[in-house]
């Protein structure tokens, strides 16, 4: 039995969207042609492939597993026809990376940035989410590298760690700073609550207020807004803000994340290679 590259082209475009119309608009098909491919594609494999729910679709366990596959092919097959066209010794092609904000531009653009150079025929499509948003945007297929600062430990997926962000306690050295008042990215940012969940003396009360991200954190110690439980590395020479003494030393595990597979592509071993050799400098 072969899977119909019709209907897998169908599914993968409709997996990517989790949406007929756009799907079938993006291939040129009506709604009805789209949808034909698609109940012939789980009739054939036996599966069914996406729960149609009011909000939209959403993919299956199966439909997961086939995505995975579908992008796999593609990625040899790219691979190949470049080889083929006499590109053997260049590197070309798309990689995602989704990855949490203050690592994925502190740490892997400044890491990847000297091969991106070197090679200018691979797109490397920078994804910033929300660090509870990360395995599901792994699990979809719409990175195909994540970046955490712990390990998921899920069977099938592949970890390495990168390095260690060091957290410690800053506020301005400008102006004076609500002792009481810690500034974090949202409501679902724990890194304050898991820093002094861990020292043995820590606030009986702090308050909090939101920044966006790691960056406007920074901008408001800086201001004197507030306190925050920050990377060391990311103020490292930032003369408007200090450390403030007499807590214990706090790391996190910075671990990448991808599904294993028997064959990885070159372009994905080497980005992997580049990483790992590269970004633990940026944590010193």
């Amino acid at each position: 039995m072969k899977i119909s590259s019709t209907g897998l082209q169908a599914f993968t475009q409709t997996a990517l969207t989790l949406n007929v119309t756009q799907a079938a608009k993006d291939l040129g098909l009506t709604q009805s042609a789209l949808s034909q491919r698609l109940a012939l594609l789980e009739e054939d494999l036996e599966v069914t492939l996406f729960i149609r729910e009011p909000r939209g679709l959403k993919l299956t366990e199966a439909g997961h597993k086939l995505l995975r596959f579908a992008t796999f092919n593609q990625r040899v097959e790219e691979e190949l026809l470049f080889e083929l066209k006499g590109h053997a010794q260049e590197l070309a092609g798309t990689f995602r990376i989704g990855g949490y904000s203050s690592v994925l531009r502190s740490v892997i653009i400044p890491a990847l940035t000297p091969f991106l150079r070197k090679h200018p025929k691979v797109h490397i499509d920078f994804q910033s989410y929300e660090m509870h948003e990360l395995p599901e945007i792994l699990k979809t297929g719409r990175a195909d590298l994540i970046v955490m600062d712990y390990p998921l430990q899920r069977k099938g997926i592949a970890e390495d760690i990168i390095g260690h962000e060091e957290f410690v306690v800053i506020e301005s050295t400008k102006h004076e700073t609500p002792a009481d008042l810690y500034l974090d990215h949202g409501p679902e940012d724990n890194a304050t609550e898991a820093y002094f969940r861990d020292q043995a003396k820590a606030p009986k009360f702090y308050r909090r207020s939101f920044m966006g991200d790691v960056y406007g954190i920074i901008d408001g110690v800086e201001a004197g807004l507030g306190r925050a439980v920050m990377s060391r590395h990311l103020i490292v020479n930032n003369h408007k803000v200090k450390q403030i003494k007499g807590y214990s030393a706090y790391k996190r595990a910075v671990t990448l994340h991808y599904f294993e597979q028997p064959y990885y592509s070159r372009l994905a071993k080497a980005i992997l290679e580049e990483i790992r050799e590269k970004a633990p400098k940026f944590f010193d």
